[in-house]
């Protein structure tokens, strides 16, 4: 008999957590996807290995015998994978560009995590991290899922990490300045300034969709070299609106008016890697990854006060919702 070891560690996790929902976020898998992976080593051995209660997961005897031995498989194949230099080098996680969310996820994630060594990429979109995922040359890629030019290919695997709120950036002259917050439709006449507009596939399909769903125009007149030649001329230039995500870190000598939308954007943020592929080290970051967005909220959403894409508001309800 031919034992899957995904199947192994999906029962060891699940006999740990003894709960499903818990071992598939620990695992990084839906609950279904988990389910499956169970109920195939069941078949497999012929019997069942789980008793399910209204409240959690019992071992049934036979699940109980089995539990030791599973455990040894999962140490023996994590030491011939360690054995064959899995770990002595950094994991190579895409982060579409140093400036974005990812990397300031990566310095929270260092916390708790300190000795995780990673070898940082930014190939200027999420799609292009697609094929070098497929082939083994990435190990992790961060991204939006959706809107990239291109279905995510079923031998990858992906969970959000993070809904990070899109924030106005103004002069402190600018007359919505005064105010708390800006509401979108405050912005149908002027717009929202983006000089020379461009970008990943995956972030150009978020805005459009986002500008059409409020009638918000795209004012992409102008060139702008780079973000600080944005920022500046937001500053000093014509009155005008642009945003940026909530974690990026901006030029604070600019004194530039940071201000919530109503309703808030939300970037989806996932992590995506290859089915079947899981270093011990990249379980590591997908493990610490998904607690500590877990514990600091990074997937908070509330719909009546925060907007998503359609494409996107399953992947929060399902980050919102999992045990």
């Amino acid at each position: 008999m031919d034992l899957d070891l995904a199947q192994i560690r999906a029962f060891v996790v699940t006999a740990e957590q003894r709960h499903f929902g818990r071992a598939a976020q620990a695992l990084f898998l839906t609950q279904q996807a988990l389910s499956k992976r169970i109920k195939k080593l069941e078949d497999a051995l012929g019997t069942p290995l789980f008793v399910r209660t209204p409240r959690a997961v019992e071992l049934t005897a036979d699940g109980e015998r089995f539990l030791p031995h599973a455990r040894e498989l999962v140490r023996v194949a994590d030491a011939a994978v360690a054995a064959m230099g899995a770990e002595d080098r950094p994991l190579r996680l895409d982060l579409v560009d140093h400036r974005l969310s990812p990397m300031s996820l990566l310095r929270r994630l260092a916390v708790h995590e300190p000795d995780l060594r990673i070898d940082r990429v930014a190939g200027r979109g999420f799609a292009n991290a697609i094929d070098p995922l497929l082939s083994g040359e990435l190990d992790a890629a961060f991204g939006r899922v959706s809107g990239c030019g291109r279905p995510l290919p079923d031998e990858l695997e992906h969970r959000p990490v993070r809904l990070e709120p899109l924030v106005a950036l103004l002069a402190p002259e600018h007359p919505l300045a005064v105010q708390d917050v800006i509401r979108l439709d405050e912005l149908r006449a002027d717009g929202i300034w983006l000089p020379g507009l461009g970008g990943p596939a995956e972030w150009l399909s978020y805005l459009h969709e986002l500008c059409e769903e409020f009638g918000v125009p795209i004012d992409d007149s102008g060139v702008s070299y780079d973000l600080r030649h944005t920022l500046e001329q937001t500053r000093y230039g014509k009155r005008r609106v642009t945003l940026a995500g909530a974690d990026m870190e901006l030029a604070p000598d600019l004194n530039l008016k940071v201000l919530p939308f109503e309703p808030s954007p939300l970037f989806p943020w996932s992590l995506v890697w290859r089915r079947g592929k899981a270093s011990p080290a990249l379980r590591r970051l997908l493990a610490v990854a998904g607690r500590t967005s877990r514990e600091e909220g990074w997937c908070a959403y509330d719909p009546e006060h925060a907007w998503l894409p359609s494409g996107d508001v399953s992947l929060a309800a399902a980050a919102r919702t999992t045990p």
